[in-house]
């Protein structure tokens, strides 16, 4: 049975912070925040839904401290961090992980090197290994703000991807990699790339989508390294406005 999930990423978007996003998205099992957003915008998901909320931090410092005293980071009242950690989401039984940031261009407090983010990689292995060995899979679900190198990325050094991540996908391979970072407001290109058995989804501003749960998914469905395109949201952003 498809799980039903709202990813959101980089820019408030008023079709979402709306009083009628429980009417409309109720179904929701859980949100997740793939960067850039303030800490207020994933609490009123937390709330309106009644869901929990699995986020990564971006790479905007503003996104740490607004709304914060004297400038201490502020994270959302009852969301899990999902940078360098995996988690196993309850009601669903998906396993997420998390990497957070961008690659280092301006020296910002959530800009990382190659080397860093292959030792927040290493943290996680252990629990990784272990999951592989225990539910026959190391995680389902990838969560980070910046994309894989060459699936999504741009070329410019503030917008390319990691070549860890894109490591990663190929040793653990998530049935799903969620990310955002990259501003798609052209409506030709698409959310959705894939690279061996991983459905990569480009969130930018937000993407409702359906994961199939290893769990529960049927026998006819195609098989592990293939797995089905992600469903999306209707609406879709507008043309290209100026930054």
């Amino acid at each position: 049975m498809p799980i039903a999930v709202l990813a959101v990423s980089d820019e408030v978007d008023a079709r979402i912070h709306s009083a009628s996003l429980r009417e409309r998205m109720g179904h929701v099992q859980f949100v997740v925040g793939c960067g850039d957003l303030p800490a207020t915008y994933l609490e009123f998901l937390a709330d309106a839904l009644d869901r929990p909320v699995y986020y990564v931090l971006g790479n905007h410092q503003e996104e740490l401290t607004r709304g914060g005293d004297r400038g201490r980071r502020r994270h959302p009242l009852g969301g899990t961090d999902l940078g360098g950690r995996v988690v196993r989401d309850p009601a669903s039984g998906l396993i997420l992980a998390g990497l957070p940031g961008s690659p280092r261009y301006s020296g910002g407090p959530e800009q990382y090197t190659e080397p860093e983010i292959y030792w927040l990689i290493g943290r996680m292995v252990p629990r990784l290994l272990w999951n592989r060995w225990r539910h026959g899979r190391a995680l389902d679900v990838l969560v980070s703000h910046a994309p894989a190198r060459g699936l999504g990325d741009r070329e410019d050094p503030a917008h390319r991807g990691f070549h860890a991540i894109r490591r990663f996908l190929g040793w653990f391979a998530p049935a799903y990699h969620l990310h955002g970072h990259v501003h798609l407001y052209d409506r030709s290109q698409s959310h959705v790339l894939h690279a061996g058995g991983t459905t990569v989804v480009n969130v930018f501003p937000y993407q409702l989508v359906e994961l199939e749960s290893p769990a529960v998914a049927p026998a006819s469905t195609a098989p592990a390294r293939h797995p089905a395109p992600a469903r999306r949201q209707a609406d879709r952003p507008g043309p290209e406005r100026p930054r």
